[in-house]
């Protein structure tokens, strides 16, 4: 019993670790071999059949005619022999015998409608309806089958597609036209309304700087006026006079690009710290001077204050006016 196991475990491949590595190559070698030649081996035994039709016609050339009679010999001879059967006449006519079936190969490629010339008759009526073909075959045909059905659904998809927009082209085309008009119109509407504005925003631009020229025109004169008269000039009565948003460092402001402010030959003109805008010559600080000694108004040091200086020059200057308009 032990060595009729030793002996099947040494037929089966990879039994026992104890195996020789050798064999069990060997065992694999053969293994593949079966399984790699198996399918193949199988189809050829499927077409062997067709293989043994085809091959049966007459390799020698043998007329048409011959062929025939020598066909329903042969159909004669393979018949089997039924007992007590009644003896077929001996000079049956050869166009009675019964042709054999045609023969159908399994190519890749459909059989063409008919022969070359188009003048051979047509096939025996009893064409087999199913055909053997091997499983490699049937793949390729199966395949074959998808790639067309799927071709056809595609074909079917962009035909309906195209239908569908043809149906509604010139309606879409009527809105895109549409679309694009009211577009346009209210694209010109917005762009007149941007230059109207534009236009607007010029023309009050323009108004505001003709304003601001009157009322820079308006204060230099009226300032250049107090100053002629009366040698001082109270800025805020001036920006009361003028009105809006004039105030006293906007007047300064006009003054100072107006260039009337500084000094020029014999005559000093400046705005106070106080808002107002005087004219002194040197004839007025020379009496302010004057005043200034004989009314003793140095302090214990000898010097004289700017406020005492100042009022002894307003008394300098109103002096002047009360003259003037006197």
């Amino acid at each position: 019993m032990a060595s009729l196991f030793s002996f099947l475990n040494r037929l089966l491949p990879f039994a026992t670790p104890g195996t020789p590595l050798v064999q069990d190559l060997v065992h694999l070698a053969a293994l593949c071999g079966v399984l790699y030649y198996g399918p193949q081996l199988q189809e050829w035994y499927q077409q062997r059949p067709t293989q043994e039709q085809d091959t049966g016609e007459d390799p020698d050339g043998t007329q048409p005619e011959q062929r025939e009679a020598g066909a329903g010999e042969v159909e004669a001879e393979q018949q089997p022999v039924v007992e007590n059967a009644p003896e077929e006449p001996r000079n049956a006519e050869p166009d009675q015998v019964r042709p054999p079936p045609p023969v159908v190969e399994d190519d890749d490629e459909e059989p063409e409608a008919g022969l070359a010339g188009g003048d051979a008759q047509a096939g025996p009526a009893n064409t087999p309806a199913h055909r053997n073909v091997g499983a490699k075959k049937a793949k390729s045909l199966a395949r074959r089958d998808q790639r067309r059905a799927y071709h056809e659904f595609q074909r079917a998809q962009g035909d309906a597609q195209r239908a569908r927009e043809a149906e509604g082209a010139e309606a879409r085309e009527a809105a895109q036209n549409a679309e694009k008009e009211r577009r346009r119109t209210a694209e010109a509407k917005l762009e007149e309304k941007r230059a109207k504005e534009r236009e607007e925003k010029k023309e009050r631009e323009r108004k505001l700087r003709e304003e601001d020229a009157k009322r820079r025109e308006l204060v230099v004169s009226l300032v250049r006026e107090q100053l002629d008269e009366e040698r001082m000039c109270d800025l805020f009565k001036v920006a009361k006079m003028v009105g809006g948003d004039v105030d006293e460092e906007w007047i300064e402001a006009i003054l100072k690009a107006s260039g009337m402010l500084g000094r020029k030959d014999d005559t000093m003109t400046m705005i106070t710290g106080m808002g107002w805008a005087v004219r002194v010559t040197r004839e007025d600080m020379d009496r302010t001077y004057h005043a200034a000694i004989e009314q003793e108004a140095r302090d214990s040091e000898g010097r004289i204050s700017y406020e005492a200086l100042g009022s002894m020059l307003e008394t300098v200057l109103r002096q002047h006016t009360t003259n003037v308009t006197g």
